[in-house]
């Protein structure tokens, strides 16, 4: 589905599937990102809390768990407009989902 961390190709290179189907199509991954990148950053935070909070405080704790979440973030990108794409495979508009007429 990408060319490179931050760039989709417009097609699948296997089934020809044409990923952007209209302009905005994506919109709707920002709030798959949303809840993923907050399950993430809240399991993240909880697992750091038990391990290194006694030691280290929850200030400490709290910034590495957002430090771990920033490098998280170009993957979080990824896989929600991944989640996105497949919760709405079929739902295109003439041409049945490959965009090939099929």
């Amino acid at each position: 589905m990408f060319q490179s961390l931050l760039t989709m190709n417009d097609r699948c290179s296997v089934c020809g599937h044409r990923f952007m189907r209209e302009e905005g199509f994506f919109q709707g991954a920002m709030f798959v990102s949303y809840a993923v990148g907050v399950l993430e950053f809240a399991a993240v935070a909880l697992v750091l809390s038990l391990w290194l909070g006694p030691r280290i405080g929850m200030g400490r704790v709290l910034l590495l768990a957002v430090a771990v979440h920033l490098v998280l973030v170009p993957q979080l990108f990824q896989y929600s407009r991944v989640i996105w794409a497949h919760l709405n495979v079929g739902t295109g508009t003439g041409g049945g989902s490959t965009g090939r007429g099929v």
